[in-house]
């Protein structure tokens, strides 16, 4: 099992060792940004680390929620502690979900079309604040906030019709609201970062022209390989080059790229694949199958 913790920068321990991070999906690095933690900070010291009986106990919370609806240019929006619960809602309003990652929106418009903007959120639209941001075709949207936002949480964003009849079980933790406000004024902003993200991104996609990959929207490259076993020969093999990548899951390994990836960091992602390649793991490589 690994044990990671981020360190500065695209950089976490794992096992003891420093490695160069390519699986996180803090795309904007707001989960280190020092705001950011200053604010989760001041919100503790203001309200403490409990939570309200319920959201529309949270006078913070239901402010954050009025935020967040105008960043996405819809009538209202409703946090939640996590993707779980926001799906299970979405679930029981017998929704049908769309990522904008992968996915364009169906010629056939279903009776209730939910956008989910997880992977867009920060990188891309209005206001850095998604696709699905300030557009139509669709009722409602819905994301992760701890990709762009850097921030634990998750939000249903829509009409004040369709979200009426909608309750969170649970509301924020004061820091969570607190980290989260602070990184919502911060994404309009960053048009450097986005730039760099973008620019990176192009790196990647030249890297792996020649290999079987899957580039998505998002800034990630998908890899699938004909078995678990030879994802995860790769994945440790750039691990003792201390590059870290995500857990396969099943025969798949994704490369995620940050705006704080600086161009000597790609060049070590660069260099230990090239490396790879001239090891008895060029089978594995050999043996990648690109994705339909």
């Amino acid at each position: 099992m690994d044990f990671v913790s981020p360190v500065d920068g695209p950089y976490v321990t794992n096992q003891g060792k420093k490695c160069l991070d390519f699986s996180s999906c803090d795309f904007l690095g707001l989960a280190q940004h020092p705001e950011v933690k200053k604010a989760a900070i001041k919100y503790t010291l203001k309200y403490g680390v409990g939570i309200p009986v319920s959201p529309l106990g949270s006078a913070a919370q239901q402010q954050l929620e009025g935020k967040l609806a105008q960043f996405l240019g819809t009538e209202a929006a409703i946090l939640f502690p996590s993707v779980d619960e926001a799906q299970e809602i979405l679930k029981n309003l017998k929704a049908t979900i769309i990522s904008t990652e992968t996915h364009d929106i169906p010629k056939k418009k279903p009776a209730l079309l939910c956008m989910d903007d997880s992977f867009m959120i920060g990188i891309t639209g209005e206001n850095g604040f998604g696709t699905a941001a300030h557009q139509s075709g669709f009722d409602l949207i819905t994301g992760s906030l701890s990709n762009g936002a850097g921030c634990s949480g998750a939000f249903i964003a829509g009409s004040k019709k369709l979200l009426s009849s909608i309750k969170a079980s649970q509301p924020l933790s004061f820091p969570a609201i607190g980290a989260l406000d602070s990184a919502f004024s911060f994404i309009p902003e960053m048009e450097q970062e986005r730039e760099v993200l973008a620019k990176n991104c192009r790196w990647l996609q030249k890297l792996m022209k020649d290999m079987p990959a899957k580039m998505l929207k998002s800034p990630k490259a998908l890899l699938e390989f004909k078995s678990a076993k030879e994802a995860n020969q790769v994945r440790q093999f750039l691990s003792e080059d201390q590059i870290y990548l995500a857990p396969a899951v099943g025969n798949i390994l994704y490369i995620a790229m940050t705006a704080l990836h600086t161009p000597d960091d790609l060049d070590q992602l660069t260099v230990s694949l090239k490396k790879m390649s001239e090891t008895d793991l060029a089978l594995a490589m050999q043996s990648l199958t690109p994705t339909p």
